[in-house]
């Protein structure tokens, strides 16, 4: 092609069309031009489809990882409800006035135990850390969807940070250490080793039980709170990623 264009202009030359060279050899640069401009927007075509192609790839993980922390939260949220409820069951039988039967004390040490246990949310990160490590944030083009979930990990840090690790230590050194008792574990776990037997009439009268029980009540209603609104931020995030998704 270029030994034709370029056969073209030394015949004009050689025939004194001067006039006819000159342009020619300007719409030999044009084409050129043209042809270099096309080329151009066919790499940013390229570029931008493989943008695309990431940006939808980073949604889809994104989607997983806030699915998974939906999930997880709901069953942390029915299980903070249960030990909710054991409490104030736990309150009722202890305020009663009747005469507690070995059921009930199976019972209540069985509502006891279930108080032992913790809740703590650490949400998926494995697709947000990818993006930041990569400074590849700007592959999310709706900033109102990357605001929204840059914001939605940087308030589970705060959750974790100021709320889970207080209620952690909370746990171990004040609510675990004062509701245990020997009896407890007897009644249920079954086991037949001699211990001091659980006197149900003195727990009502036990500051620092009640205070224990009310700590643990408190704490798992103020995660239940904080454990919603996180459900909610990730469901107003999964909404845009399904519409992004369905417009790519």
């Amino acid at each position: 092609m270029i030994k034709f264009f370029r056969r073209i202009r030394q015949d004009l030359l050689k025939e004194g069309k001067t006039s006819k060279y000159f342009k020619y050899a300007i719409g030999e640069i044009i084409l050129v031009v043209i042809g270099i401009l096309i080329a151009l927007q066919i790499n940013n075509w390229n570029e931008n489809r493989k943008i695309q192609i990431q940006e939808s790839v980073y949604l889809q993980d994104l989607k997983n990882d806030v699915t998974f922390d939906i999930e997880t939260l709901k069953a942390r949220v029915l299980d903070n409800n249960e030990m909710i409820h054991n409490i104030d069951s736990i309150i009722i039988h202890i305020s009663s006035n009747k005469i507690f039967t070995e059921q009930d004390e199976v019972l209540l040490a069985n509502m006891t135990l279930t108080l032992f246990g913790e809740s703590y949310f650490i949400p998926e990160k494995g697709t947000i850390n990818q993006i930041q490590s990569s400074s590849s944030s700007s592959f999310i083009k709706n900033k109102i969807l990357r605001d929204l979930i840059f914001r939605y990990y940087s308030n589970n840090e705060r959750v974790e940070k100021n709320m889970e690790q207080s209620l952690q230590i909370y746990q171990h050194h004040i609510i675990t250490p004062t509701l245990i008792h020997p009896a407890i574990a007897k009644k249920s776990m079954n086991i037949k080793a001699e211990v001091s037997p659980l006197n149900m009439s003195l727990l009502i009268k036990d500051n620092a039980y009640l205070n224990a029980l009310t700590l643990k009540s408190i704490g798992t209603q103020n995660q239940n709170i904080e454990y919603l609104k996180i459900i909610k931020n990730a469901q107003q995030i999964l909404t845009i990623i399904n519409s992004e998704l369905t417009n790519d």
